[in-house]
């Protein structure tokens, strides 16, 4: 059922660009392609583009569009931040512009990024703050419930199957398993619960907005539970196959190195749809040494890095002193939080104007994040 929507998506908007003869910025802007998939195209737009480059970025992007709509928190962080633990500041908010709806999310991080003027954000961070956010927006909708909030609330998932929003009104239904998904990206497992104990409904049965108000403000009745119980018997007795994704054929992004994949879990069966966008490691991490990082706290920072990457960094963080980097490297040895170590960091950067989206300079810092956060 997922995969067979997505991939509509992917054919209509790959329609458009097929009706294209003009591979301009202007003639993007100008064509029917949806916002989302117009910001994904022009973030990072080339005048070589041409008819393949831009199919190939639309089936990107409706990928991203769907898993972002759909469980937001878990397509941020790992679209942000891919393999790494740490970004830098202008490379997220780079990256946040991407997205043209659920600004509250963004909003929290621009202004968390504004206020500290960090050299680095962490993952821990960002996911933090998107917690906060969710549990904002979960005070506000079980508060004074009403039929507006929930509609406003589910708003862009319907929006995946109906277009314009006039079109969509308490008749429109769309798979319980989008709004399984949502609720579990948010944490909001008491109110995907109340589904489950009110209609006891299957992740591919369509569900219509009038009964998700009902079920949500504890409305639906338990005359409604047991005529639902029985279309869904009846259904099961009559229904040859369920549309469902074989869960060993993924919907496969363009050929893409990948480090590992996520699955979308629906009651007992793992569907898997990705984008390769969210799911991609570095391309240049292959030119890295694999760091393996102790369990116990190394005396020694070289240790932990390893000789070849000190060497690199010596001279792109230390300016070839070898002398200042093992005193560094003691410091950062004796430190007992990443706290600590980002702080040393940051002035050592400062004073050396070293250039922070340096491959090495960034895993070097990822690096001892990850260790510092094993260890704290």
């Amino acid at each position: 059922m997922i995969g067979k929507f997505v991939q509509g998506k992917i054919n209509i908007e790959s329609d458009v660009i097929n009706s294209i003869t003009d591979f301009s910025r202007e003639s993007i802007v100008r064509s029917n392609l949806s916002e989302f998939t117009k910001n994904y195209i022009l973030a990072d737009f080339s005048q070589k583009e041409d008819a393949e480059m831009l199919l190939l970025k639309v089936e990107k992007s409706n990928k991203l569009y769907f898993n972002f709509t759909i469980r937001p928190k878990w397509t941020l962080l790992t679209f942000i931040f891919n393999n790494f633990e740490s970004r830098p500041p202008k490379e997220i908010l780079k990256k946040l512009d991407t997205f043209p709806f659920y600004k509250f999310y963004a909003d929290s991080i621009k202004d968390f990024i504004n206020d500290n003027l960090q050299i680095f954000t962490t993952k821990g961070e960002i996911s933090t703050l998107i917690d906060e956010t969710n549990t904002a927006i979960y005070d506000k909708l079980t508060k004074d419930i009403t039929n507006q909030k929930i509609k406003n609330f589910f708003l862009q998932l319907f929006k995946l199957k109906y277009d314009d929003e006039s079109n969509y009104n308490l008749e429109s239904s769309i798979p319980y398993s989008f709004i399984k998904i949502f609720l579990i990206d948010k944490d909001y497992n008491d109110l995907e619960k109340k589904f489950q104990k009110a209609i006891n409904i299957q992740p591919e049965t369509e569900i219509n907005l009038k009964d998700i108000i009902k079920v949500l403000m504890d409305k639906y009745s338990h005359s409604e539970r047991n005529e639902e119980k029985k279309i869904i018997e009846k259904e099961a007795e009559v229904r040859i196959e369920p549309v469902s994704i074989n869960k060993n054929e993924p919907i496969k992004a363009a050929p893409v190195k990948f480090t590992k994949h996520e699955a979308i879990n629906v009651k007992n069966e793992s569907i898997n749809i990705y984008s390769g966008d969210l799911l991609k490691a570095a391309e240049e991490e292959k030119d890295l040494d694999a760091i393996a990082i102790p369990i116990d706290k190394a005396k020694k920072i070289k240790e932990l890095i390893g000789k070849k990457a000190a060497d690199r960094i010596l001279t792109k963080i230390y300016n070839s002193d070898i002398i200042y980097q093992e005193r560094s490297f003691e410091k950062l040895g004796s430190y007992n939080s990443w706290s600590e170590a980002k702080n040393h960091l940051k002035e050592i950067f400062q004073i050396n104007k070293v250039e922070i989206y340096n491959k090495d300079v960034v895993r070097f810092v990822d690096v001892l994040n990850e260790h510092f956060n094993k260890t704290e």
